[in-house]
């Protein structure tokens, strides 16, 4: 029922409709209702765009730790990935249990879930090219249409290709090398000399280092040059006449090396000290038989790298029986 008395001075009747009172001219207050425009959770807690519709973004968050998980398992193909990489699956399954159920940093997580993605890629490349591409497509993927406030059509497109992105790169996997075959591994051979090299996944044999200037190579004398592709060379030389001298002239182009703590390791003799000095680190010894073995190695990138990947390409030189012995 209207009113039909001013609540400040009584006045009787008002008109229907009215706003202000024709005695006193004091406008009437009215009840205004105000919606707000912020979406609430299931939890009834403030949320954005990606937790009010959480299903498109945990499906490509779960399809993405299914693949990682199976290609950290060597399931298709054996990449030999570290085991704490299993933190990839577990955090991308964490995340998506987090959107469903808007509880802790939902809203931002798929975003930094697909940086994360990127840089593990980045930093544990593999030689398959396809899957590489791929997870880092399904990193951006995730990124782009979860960052910010995203429109529908922006998260659940984005989400859909991701997780077809995903299963793409599971499939690159399934279709590339078999379960066993080691993936990127090659040799160096020198049957005149005697002398094997079993260069580790990623690396392969070079024609020349600009920054490492090899001795020269002869009937009695193997120099075989690699490169991981990116930041990492090396040089490995082996000759059979031997002599004092043999480790001056491989080392002369590097003189601001100076003995190590740390021991090459392979077929070097026990005790052999490797040399360090900026982006350098070699070893060069006489064995027992006689020939001088060497390895040089270098990096562009940081210099922790070194001892470690001395170590691992010394284990893989093999000093074959000498071809020229009796």
């Amino acid at each position: 029922m209207a009113e039909t008395a001013c609540p400040f001075c009584a006045f009787s009747p008002i008109k229907r409709g009215a706003e202000r009172c024709p005695r006193c001219n004091k406008k009437f207050v009215d009840d205004v209702r105000e919606d707000s425009v912020v979406t609430a959770t299931r939890l009834g807690g403030i949320t954005g765009a990606v937790t009010a519709s959480p299903v498109p973004v945990a499906v490509a968050l779960v399809v993405g730790a299914v693949a990682w998980f199976l290609r950290v398992l060597d399931v298709f193909a054996s990449l030999k990935d570290p085991v704490f990489l299993l933190a990839v699956p577990a955090l991308l399954v964490a995340g998506a249990a987090s959107v469903m159920a808007a509880a802790g940093p939902a809203k931002h997580a798929p975003a930094l879930l697909g940086l994360m993605v990127m840089a593990a890629t980045g930093l544990w490349w593999t030689p398959i090219q396809e899957h590489n591409l791929a997870f880092l497509l399904f990193g951006a993927l995730i990124l782009a249409s979860t960052v910010s406030e995203p429109s529908s059509i922006r998260l659940k497109a984005g989400t859909a290709l991701a997780a077809i992105v995903a299963l793409a790169a599971l499939g690159a996997l399934a279709l590339g090398p078999k379960k066993g075959a080691p993936l990127g591994l090659s040799s160096i051979v020198d049957e005149r000399v005697g002398l094997r090299w079993e260069l580790p996944a990623g690396w392969r044999q070079v024609d020349r280092l600009d920054v490492l200037l090899p001795p020269k190579a002869s009937a009695r004398r193997a120099v075989m040059l690699a490169s991981n592709g990116d930041t990492l060379s090396a040089m490995l030389m082996l000759d059979r006449a031997g002599g004092a001298g043999v480790c001056d002239e491989v080392l002369v182009p590097f003189p601001e090396l100076v003995k190590s703590n740390d021991e090459p390791g392979g077929p070097f003799p026990r005790g052999t000290r490797a040399l360090e000095g900026g982006q350098f680190m070699a070893a060069c010894a006489a064995l027992p038989n006689g020939p001088v073995l060497a390895l040089v190695v270098h990096t562009t990138g940081p210099a922790m790298v070194l001892p470690a990947t001395l170590r691992v390409l010394a284990t893989q030189a093999l000093v074959l029986a000498d071809p020229s012995g009796p």
